[in-house]
């Protein structure tokens, strides 16, 4: 159970640093409307003021007129629509869930969000969508899936008391007329600097050229004052959540969301997204925590986090501070420990495969398309099949070819990704045709060896053939032959001892699954 927040020293710096976001915004604003009236008097003073009619003097107040009339056009407030950032949770199908996100609404005193949004990304976010510049905005809440394998129960909680703590302190209210600011000051600078494209006349550049300087430096301090403001928040934030869920789970949280968080994407597109498009799902969230720990992952997870751990520097435009001043920051508070929830924070959910997740994502599946599948049968079932596809359809680049011929095809590859079609609505570069047809080595490799008995052993981020206790792994040898690594003749020692030197490269047996039967369900 989350500490309720009287225990919280209120801070006055918190509604000073407001203030100067609202000084901000007021001093953009009105420096932009500044500089499209001296765009306009300066030119009419010096015409009105000559003793005759000067043409230069002209053209300059036509320039500064269209300065002024796209800087006043750029600051007329646009309507935004909100797009949902992903799939909308039903509180009735997640009673745990909600029961956490109410829990750290009632230790902060604050309402929970009317919405709640999972998405597809590691992040976490809070925000007031709607009505008009703030006025009449309703509350939402954005909670990443991978956060559900990634966290403990008490990490996971500090994460949402984290965000909450916006809400707590006012963030929430206050950025929509941050993002419309600066969102209008960007829009004003490229429209002002679009001008000059079209000027040719030396004056009218060279007002324009001025205009959009000082149009840009307007937003350049802008962008400071903010950037400085909202580090401050995090700051506030982070230090709520050790009040609130305890300093230790809020610390690790963290550096596990940006250390490992950062290996998501690619999980899913190479690992869950060939899984979907064959009908089945498996456990997703079992799956990225297999990835993290696979062997050829976990070493590069493990220096990610260390780098971001270490790292004393961040954008200068960065509204995060970076992770090492947050954990710091979080280090020095004195703050007794709580009692932490070791259970991983997908305990909290009722459904762990969660496939209107993945439907939401994938709209043109059909419901109840997907067969949920084992990560253990995924070799027998999707990896296998896919194989041999793929090698009915291009296999013949490598026929003729035997065991020993790898180190020559290598070499050969850029030649073979030629013959590669690319992907329906993709253009690839010779690079990655490369890639595709080192892929198309591999899948042969692999299969002439499970069409002879050996078996295949797949988990996320890893895969291996086995016969006995032979092992191999197609893209570990393919990646130590063009490396050097690997030389001809060691290649040919190889595959004498593992008796497959005479087997050929490329052919489909017509048995459907090879020699690697699928398990009766």
């Amino acid at each position: 159970m989350p500490t309720p927040v009287g225990r919280i020293t209120p801070k006055r710096s918190v509604a000073l640093f407001a203030l100067l976001s609202i000084a901000a915004i007021a001093a953009s604003y009105l420096a932009l409307l500044l500089v499209a009236t001296a765009g306009v008097v300066i030119p009419f003073w010096l015409l009105t003021n000559a003793s005759s009619l000067q043409m230069q003097i002209f053209l300059l107040l036509l320039g500064g007129l269209a300065v002024a009339a796209t800087i006043l056009w750029s600051l007329f407030p646009r309507p935004e629509k909100f797009v949902p950032p992903g799939p909308l949770i039903d509180r009735a199908a997640q009673p745990r869930l909600f029961s956490a996100i109410d829990e750290i609404a009632s230790a902060l005193n604050e309402k929970t969000p009317s919405e709640v949004y999972l998405l597809n990304e590691p992040n976490a976010f809070v925000a007031e969508p709607g009505g008009f510049l703030g006025f009449g905005a309703r509350r939402i809440l954005g909670i990443g899936f991978p956060l559900f394998s990634l966290l403990t129960v008490s990490e996971f909680r500090a994460v949402l008391t984290h965000e909450f703590a916006h809400y707590y302190s006012g963030d929430t209210s206050l950025a929509p007329w941050v993002y419309r600011a600066q969102m209008t000051q960007v829009r004003t600078f490229e429209n002002v600097a679009e001008i000059s494209r079209f000027g040719r006349i030396a004056i009218v550049q060279a007002l324009t050229i001025a205009a959009t300087f000082l149009v840009k430096g307007i937003l350049l301090a802008f962008l400071h004052v903010i950037r400085y403001v909202s580090r401050i928040q995090e700051f506030r934030s982070d230090e709520l959540a050790c009040f609130i869920a305890g300093k230790l789970p809020a610390m690790r949280g963290l550096e596990k969301i940006e250390g490992s968080g950062v290996f998501w994407q690619f999980y899913w597109r190479s690992e869950v997204v060939p899984i979907l498009e064959s009908g089945r799902i498996p456990d997703i969230g079992q799956g990225f925590r297999l990835f993290l720990s696979a062997p050829s992952i976990s070493p590069i997870v493990d220096a990610t986090v260390a780098s971001v751990r270490n790292s004393r520097e961040a954008d200068r435009f960065d509204t995060h501070p970076p992770l090492s001043a947050r954990i710091d920051a979080m280090d020095s508070l004195d703050i007794p420990h709580l009692p932490t929830d070791d259970r991983l924070a997908a305990t909290l959910l009722d459904r762990s495969d969660l496939t209107f997740f993945v439907q939401a994502l994938n709209p043109g599946l059909a419901a109840g398309a997907l067969r949920s599948v084992a990560w253990d049968d995924i070799a027998i079932e999707v990896t296998i099949p896919h194989w041999r596809a793929e090698i009915s359809k291009f296999g013949h680049l490598f026929l003729g070819k035997t065991a020993v011929a790898p180190p020559e095809l290598v070499a050969q590859l850029p030649q073979v990704g030629q013959h590669l079609p690319d992907p329906k609505g993709t253009l690839l570069t010779r690079e990655q045709r490369t890639v595709r047809a080192s892929y198309l080595l591999g899948m042969a490799l692999g299969l002439m060896l499970v069409e002879k008995g050996w078996r295949l052993e797949t988990r996320p981020g890893f895969l291996l053939l086995r016969l006995g206790d032979a092992t191999f792994s197609p893209s570990d040898t393919l990646e130590q032959i063009e490396n050097g690594q690997l030389t001809r003749g060691d290649w040919i020692k190889r595959c004498q001892e593992l008796g497959i030197s005479d087997l050929t490269i490329g052919l489909v047996s017509g048995n459907p699954q090879g020699s690697q039967q699928i398990r009766n369900d």
